[in-house]
């Protein structure tokens, strides 16, 4: 009796064990199972570990070949100008860039370093103080207007003239450059009466530009006047540097040296026979040669005063070299040291170029 209870006990004993552990199975296989570290990581932490290192690889993969494309459009040259249709928008040069603003910026000249990238013109008006005439002793305050046009990558208008870019590659730049120069009245001085007026000047040449370790660029321009004025050759070249930027202000600073030809001496330094007669004997003759003209510095301010709105004070040093700075006009009348001083206030405007 009391065996066959015992025996009955065992079985059932036996049968709720199975039973208990085929349920137990099945219940481990359908949770979500625990992966502290002593049991190491689960399957599923183990598939995510591979999508997620496939990911890096794909990432990498892209980031290789973008970097390949831009490597390729920036030492690779191409041709630029409207005649060949559209142009190429070029993403890595002849713009200086700022560390802590990797927008493009302009290379053409003190302005364009320091006026927001999105502006494609600036309208502005302020006074300058400056001799009456390239040589002069005598200063007079005037209106300075200033237009500033940026066409992308293409064309730069400021106050020293247009340049258009039509080559172009890596950081280099070259095209046709446009100037007009102003008239030269014997009004504006009695130290030039007798001389005669040099009419308006438009001269027409061509530039090339670079910049170089993000911070300076370098540019020469030969122009050549066309019609009335002058009518002589041109040859400067100028050294720009950008100081430091901030949000509300920023300064570059420039060098410049210019060299004229025999006509340009001529049109504005020397006195002929007929000119020191007229003058009344005042000028003695004096024959111009060519040469190196001046060389000087200047040093241009952007202080952010509103939302599209500027205040731009600059000053400007230039040494007249001897051979011009001989002239009577200038060594009996003007000075070989010339300074120039004013401001602008200045609206930018932005437009879709496309």
């Amino acid at each position: 009796m009391c065996r066959g209870v015992l025996r009955s006990f065992v079985m059932g004993s036996a049968c709720a064990a199975a039973a208990f552990g085929t349920a137990g199975a099945q219940q481990n296989i359908d949770e979500p199972s625990l992966s502290p570290m002593i049991f190491g990581e689960t399957e599923q932490e183990r598939r995510d570990k591979i999508e997620k290192e496939r990911e890096d690889q794909r990432r990498a993969i892209e980031i290789s070949q973008e970097q390949s494309s831009d490597g390729q459009k920036l030492d690779e040259p191409r041709l630029d100008p409207l005649l060949f249709g559209a142009r190429y928008e070029d993403p890595t040069g002849t713009r200086i860039t700022d560390p802590d603003d990797q927008e493009e910026q302009g290379f053409f000249s003190a302005l364009n370093f320091l006026v927001p990238e999105e502006t494609n013109l600036s309208l502005g008006v302020g006074p300058v103080y400056q001799p009456d005439y390239f040589g002069s002793n005598d200063y007079e305050f005037d209106a300075d207007p200033q237009v500033f046009i940026k066409v992308r990558n293409f064309l730069f208008l400021d106050d020293d003239g247009a340049d258009i870019a039509l080559f172009g590659f890596s950081r280099f730049r070259v095209g046709p450059s446009i100037k007009i120069r102003g008239r030269r009245d014997q009004d504006d001085n009695p130290a030039l009466q007798g001389l005669g007026d040099v009419g308006t000047t438009f001269e027409f040449g061509g530039f090339v530009s670079t910049t170089f370790l993000d911070r300076f660029a370098a540019k020469a321009r030969v122009r050549h006047g066309l019609k009335t004025g002058h009518r002589g050759t041109v040859i400067d070249g100028t050294l720009t540097t950008l100081i430091f930027r901030t949000n509300a202000l920023s300064l570059a600073a420039s060098g410049q040296a210019t060299w004229v030809g025999d006509r340009y001496a001529n049109a504005y330094f020397s006195v002929t026979p007929e000119q020191s007669l007229r003058s009344g004997g005042v000028l003695p003759v004096y024959d111009a040669n060519a040469g190196f003209e001046s060389f000087g510095g200047s040093v241009t301010a952007y202080i952010n005063i509103a939302d599209r709105w500027s205040l731009n004070p600059y000053a400007e040093y230039r040494y007249i070299f001897d051979g011009i700075a001989d002239t009577p006009i200038i060594d009996q009348f003007g000075d070989r040291n010339q300074i120039k001083i004013g401001f602008h206030l200045m609206r930018e405007f932005s437009f879709k170029m496309r």
